[in-house]
């Protein structure tokens, strides 16, 4: 098996950068640094991830298509220009794309986060490079194929949840000089004069993302007081549950996907080899085991074998169940383990209705003890805003338990949290098909309402739901009011020191005013004064000159994060940061 070569590329006298493909993640609104109509507001990205509202993090299966392409002798490249244009404010765009050159460029739509910044940054690709191919692929793009490929940008849309041999054969194919891609499954693509369609029948029901992802780039990374490395494991696809209002669900993958099996694992030795990648710089590493939940017994606990002999640091466990005895020892015994727990409400009804409710919250107040006394770190219990049933009443109830958790299990790392769901409800889940029998109103239905949606001034406006319980503007008052109130919380029982309380509630307070402002301004003539237009352009300066969640409140500046650009070198950096 070949190797994805670390990040060193070869330049020449124009400082170019040349590839088979260059994977480009755009910012979730493409000109974010010159709007001064957008407010990009605290909590607009529910802050519960160390990212801004620019939406930086790219799909981890990026790094199984450079591999897959790198095994088969071309070379992939992942440029993530959101992160470039956050971390370098004065970095020129159009001229850095000028410095790629490769066929084929691919774009990601990422739960629809990157819906504008996607197409527009391939809009800026295809008129610098018109002969180059601008291909999509993903779930959500997959969800909007049709609508998608008749972008006039957009050459190609790869359908599927695992689209790595028909990228391959793509790539191939257009290094080869050709465009006929009619014996590639899973393809729309523009023809001479129509569009083309190659069916949708690749669909692996075995090894899924049948690579192995390669982290040895991030080895040197270093580590700060306010950054530690961490890394992803993704052991497989699609789910073994049905959260009503997710994209990757059962109900999800069965609409947009048209399978059956609708869970698709990763074969476990490449998960393992994987974690090798990292080597010694295991000891310094956290891992984020996304879709953990859908793991049987034994494969968990082989993987906690692999995170013990391998010296990661830590992992966080996302668990659907209340996780068994066995494995909770396995797991205090393996590790530094976080448990994550998202019954979604504290009230079993909404728990129920959201799809999760497996467990009542006197079930899994009798498990935390268990789940600490068997080595378990820490428990996270997250608390969602959006869901059936729930009225603003309920969001405070949910308040008033988390304050119970906190008094209960004082001196224990037992941390509950609260996030609105943001900006969208993923299209193809049961509650975006079946809006009525849930409760649920749609506002934007299709993609270019969704992107369009993205640079609407006031957050709650991009959000494509509301419920018959709480409307989008509520949603949005009623989770500063709730986040307010938590913080205020574990500040006054020392679960949070007062500086980072003090600094989070100031931002509250001035989030809450522009928004209360820019409101106002725009219901009395549509438009924003150019005093207040002064004050959002510094207040958006400042919310994304760093990076922070609700688990640690802090700022935190950009660099070490897995998904930072790693691909541009820093000489062409400070070139294309220069007036040319």
């Amino acid at each position: 098996m070949n190797t994805v070569a670390p990040p060193t590329r070869s330049l020449d006298v124009q400082l170019k950068l040349n590839a088979d493909m260059f994977l480009l993640h755009a910012p979730s609104v493409y000109d974010f640094r010159e709007r001064d109509d957008i407010l990009f507001a605290y909590l607009s990205d529910s802050d519960s991830v160390n990212v801004t509202s620019v939406y930086e993090m790219y799909p981890i299966g990026w790094f199984s298509i450079k591999q897959q392409l790198a095994d088969h002798d071309f070379d992939c490249q992942i440029v993530n220009i959101a992160s470039l244009m956050l971390t370098h404010p004065d970095l020129d765009v159009e001229r850095l794309i000028g410095r790629l050159e490769a066929p084929v460029f691919g774009f990601d739509l990422h739960w629809m986060t990157q819906c504008n910044g996607a197409i527009e940054l391939a809009k800026e690709v295809k008129r610098i490079h018109p002969e180059s191919l601008i291909v999509f692929g993903g779930i959500s793009a997959t969800y909007f194929a049709r609508e998608l490929i008749r972008y006039p940008q957009v050459d190609v849309v790869v359908q599927g949840y695992d689209t790595l041999a028909p990228i391959t054969q793509l790539v191939e194919a257009v290094v080869r000089g050709g465009r006929d891609f009619s014996s590639i499954p899973n393809l729309l693509y523009k023809g001479d004069d129509r569009v083309e369609t190659t069916g949708f029948s690749h669909k692996p029901t075995t090894d899924y993302n049948d690579v192995r992802n390669d982290w040895s780039y991030y080895q040197n990374t270093p580590v700060t007081p306010l950054s530690s490395k961490l890394i992803m494991t993704l052991p497989n696809t699609g789910c073994a549950h049905d959260c009503g209002w997710c994209g990757g669900s059962r109900f999800a993958y069965r609409n947009i996907m048209e399978v059956d099996k609708t869970l698709v694992q990763k074969d476990h030795n490449l998960i393992v080899e994987e974690l090798k990648t990292m080597g010694e710089a295991a000891r310094h590493t956290s891992i984020y085991a996304l879709q953990c939940y859908s793991e049987g017994k034994a494969r968990m606990h082989a993987y906690l074998d692999a995170v013990r002999d391998l010296g990661y640091r830590s992992v966080f466990f996302e668990q659907f169940n209340l996780t068994p005895d066995d494995t909770l020892k396995k797991m205090g015994t393996s590790t530094d383990a976080y448990i994550m727990l998202s019954p979604e409400s504290h009230d079993p009804k909404i728990s129920k209705a959201a799809g999760r409710g497996t467990y009542t919250m006197a079930e899994m107040e009798e498990w935390i003890p268990r789940a600490l006394d068997a080595g378990v770190k820490g428990v996270m219990i997250w608390f969602f805003i959006g869901m059936p049933y729930q009225d603003s009443q309920s969001v405070r109830d949910t308040v008033a338990y988390s304050e119970r958790l906190i008094r209960k299990f004082a001196g224990s790392s037992v941390l509950p949290l609260i996030c609105p769901m943001v900006p969208f409800l993923d299209p193809g889940c049961r509650f975006f098909e079946e809006p009525d029998k849930y409760g649920y109103r749609i506002h934007h239905r299709t993609l270019e309402q969704h992107r369009q949606a993205m640079v609407e001034p006031l957050w709650y406006r991009r959000l494509n739901y509301e419920t018959e319980w709480l409307s989008r503007r509520d949603i949005q008052d009623v989770s500063y009011e709730a986040i307010e109130r938590l913080v205020s919380i574990k500040g006054e029982h020392g679960v949070l020191s007062s500086v980072f309380c003090e600094a989070v509630l100031k931002t509250i307070d001035q989030t809450k005013r522009l928004l209360a402002e820019m409101d106002h301004a725009l219901s009395l003539d549509g438009r924003l004064p150019a005093t207040l237009r002064d004050e959002i352009r510094a207040y958006n300066r400042k919310i994304l000159a760093y990076s922070s969640d609700q688990i640690l409140p802090i700022p935190r500046p950009f660099g070490g994060r897995w998904f930072d650009d790693v691909t541009v070198p820093k000489e062409m950096i400070r070139e294309l940061s220069t007036a040319p």
